[in-house]
């Protein structure tokens, strides 16, 4: 090997050292790559995280982030969720309930159903009521109906008959009407369920003129009176289709015009109906076994329909 320094020539001779110089080349540059690959020195950072066992040895997943830098573990599904942590000045709160106090005959408006209250009444609510109505009734108070009320009910009642038919009993045996009863008979409440039997006459306007005399007859007889109108009781599917009178296109009628003479005269409107009628406006076909008078089970219903929807003083 020649170098040519300054126009002169020299001639180096192999040295027998080289190995050890080479060596030395070697631990240097193994120094340099230790120092670029050391423990967080890193050009660009991969800020994903690898799950376990996703296809790479472990040597090849990446370090996890630390704890300020990371997202919010699911415990439960043991995975990581990259999500922003909630701030801990504006917790999650669960909403507000919401309340439906009962309506009251100062905001009530007659002429819609009454609506139902969050909190349902005791028995004692009934305990200055009277119920009147025909044989439905009748059962109502055998099976459901709350012991402290008084019933005045008789089968075949209609609008017209109770002013005239005697179907109470005194405690001397006589018999007087229910109007007569009802003189009789300090009470703040009335539940009024009719209808039904007169599903045949020949004029509805009849029918609801009659209901109409009825009402203002309990009027003044107790002028504070609280009256609650309650709708007529569907039929079952069968007894409907296979009944020119007692069917439930009929008896939407007379509901309807239950419902507007209770808009009329400021009366509470109870749809009890809705309780025990199936999607197709017929009574539930296990509410009866003879698709007109509700079982127990279904004059439970009923009961707990008007422990519901009440209108408060």
């Amino acid at each position: 090997m020649f170098f040519v320094v300054e126009n002169r020539s020299y001639r180096i001779q192999r040295s027998s050292h080289l190995p050890s110089f080479s060596l030395a080349i070697v631990l240097l540059l193994l120094a340099a790559l230790a120092a670029v690959f050391r423990p967080g020195y890193s050009h660009s950072l991969n800020r994903g995280v690898t799950p376990s066992g996703a296809g790479s040895s472990q040597a090849e997943q990446a370090t996890p982030l630390p704890a300020d830098q990371q997202g919010a573990f699911t415990p439960l599904t043991d995975e990581y969720t990259d999500t922003e942590p909630v701030d801990a000045k504006t917790p999650p709160t669960k909403p507000e309930p919401s309340t439906h106090p009962a309506v009251t005959t100062d905001t009530f408006d007659y002429s819609r159903p009454v609506p139902a209250a969050d909190i349902a009444v005791a028995d004692d609510y009934f305990q200055d009521s009277v119920f009147i109505g025909d044989s439905r009734t009748e059962a109502f108070q055998m099976f459901s109906g709350p012991q402290n009320a008084v019933y005045y009910h008789s089968n075949g009642l209609k609008v017209d008959t109770i002013f005239t038919k005697e179907v109470i009993k005194k405690v001397n045996e006589q018999k007087i009407t229910i109007m007569e009863a009802l003189r009789q008979k300090h009470f703040r409440k009335v539940y009024i369920m009719l209808g039904i039997n007169e599903l045949g006459w020949a004029y509805s306007d009849l029918f609801i003129k009659k209901y109409g005399e009825v009402v203002a007859e309990i009027k003044n007889i107790e002028p504070e009176v609280l009256i609650y109108v309650q709708s007529i009781l569907p039929v079952s599917e069968e007894r409907s289709q296979n009944d020119e009178i007692y069917n439930n296109t009929n008896i939407g009628k007379y509901n309807e015009l239950i419902q507007q003479m209770a808009a009329e005269e400021s009366l509470c409107y109870l749809d009890v109906a809705q309780c025990v009628t199936d999607e197709e406006g017929n009574l539930y076909s296990d509410a009866s076994t003879d698709g007109i008078h509700l079982n127990k089970t279904y004059c439970d219903l009923w009961l707990d329909y008007l422990k519901l929807h009440y209108v408060a003083p």
